[in-house]
């Protein structure tokens, strides 16, 4: 998250700017852009669960909040956030381009736009093999992706968005972030308590994500997928 703030420019915006946090999960960077940058967080995700977690999670009196939102249909007005964030939500999205122009919408002149994702090699860079072909399948269907673009793509879904939006910079992240797929497995081995206390239930899909996990090493470590990065500061 840290990392990220940086090299997009977040860190320079003024204490209490508007982000929106699009994709926001459980909203762990919700509250670090909010708790350690001092910015007015809303973060909104189609889950409820997940929105109500995040709510229990965030201390009383950290700007930031949560709503229920598709990040297709964002019930917001046009350019009414200084930046918008989003981080792992692409797979998500059914389409692309209509995630991209609705980032590009809500953000205001001027503005920043951060995006990091899962994203598959582009296909003018090589087709898939059969074995890639089958583990492509296995990561869709078991995280219920309708697909991942590529760097490539994405980037070209943002430059042909209807909305203003000025340079796109891209890059890959992959090698510095190919550890944190093993790290994901063994911090259930370095802290069992914390998988057992959550009960049977998250033990047993726990052991279920175990594989998934490591096809997606694999994926990221034989260039098969790849840790896209975006930004834009808006004109």
């Amino acid at each position: 998250v840290h990392e990220l703030v940086r090299w997009s420019g977040l860190d320079q915006l003024p204490s209490g700017s508007r982000v929106l946090d699009v994709g926001c999960g459980i909203g762990g960077s919700a509250r670090i852009l909010a708790r350690d940058y001092g910015l007015n967080v809303l973060g909104i995700s189609i889950s409820p669960a997940q929105v109500e977690r995040a709510t229990q999670l965030t201390p009383s009196g950290l700007s930031c909040r949560f709503q229920v939102m598709d990040a297709l249909d964002l019930q917001l007005p046009d350019q009414s956030f200084d930046a918008v964030w989003s981080v792992e939500a692409g797979p998500h999205m059914p389409n692309k381009q209509r995630y991209a122009d609705e980032l590009l919408r809500v953000m205001r002149p001027g503005g920043l736009l951060a995006v990091a994702d899962w994203n598959r090699r582009d296909p003018s860079d090589g087709g898939m093999t059969r074995t890639e072909r089958w583990v492509m399948r296995q990561l869709l269907n078991q995280w219920a992706h309708p697909e991942f673009a590529s760097i490539k793509g994405f980037r070209q879904n943002l430059d042909n968005s209807v909305h203003p939006r000025g340079e796109i910079v891209t890059g890959d992240w992959t090698q510095a972030t190919l550890p944190s797929w093993i790290d994901s497995i063994m911090e259930g081995i370095r802290r069992p308590w914390a998988v057992l206390s959550l009960g049977p239930k998250a033990v047993l899909q726990g052991l279920r994500e175990t594989p998934t996990l490591l096809l997606m090493h694999w994926a990221f470590a034989t260039g098969l997928m790849q840790f896209g990065v975006f930004r834009i500061s808006k004109d």
